[in-house]
């Protein structure tokens, strides 16, 4: 399957976090990827515009170059619906190991449970 996709122009990459990449899209810029970590990254931290993808439709719309016009793609789809206020994180006091790399997956599952289906 992997050389299908690159004698269709594919760059074969085999990474699942793209946004690493030289290529990684700029802001607005509108992509189709399937992995819930680059779509959240995508979205929030590059500013492009991506939904969850299933497996083969991110490879259509690579394909035909177009995507459906709803979701993330939107404006209307990217409108904040829930804003959560945080409280930053005390410094890590000096000779200490940060440990705290689990606050940001708790973080995480802690707004789904608060936005629902509402966009945080």
């Amino acid at each position: 399957l992997a050389e299908a996709y690159v004698a269709l122009g594919a760059q074969p990459t085999y990474t699942c976090a793209p946004y690493l990449l030289d290529s990684a899209p700029s802001f607005g810029e509108h992509v189709a990827w399937g992995e819930s970590n680059a779509v959240a990254f995508a979205n929030s931290v590059l500013g492009a515009r991506t939904q969850k993808y299933a497996d083969f439709q991110d490879a259509c719309m690579a394909i035909t170059g177009r995507a459906p016009k709803a979701g993330c793609h939107l404006d209307s789809g990217r409108a904040a619906e829930v804003v959560l206020e945080v409280a930053p994180l005390p410094a890590t006091p000096p000779g200490e190991d940060d440990d705290r790399d689990a606050y940001w997956s708790l973080l995480g599952y802690a707004t789904g449970l608060v936005a629902g289906r509402r966009i945080p």
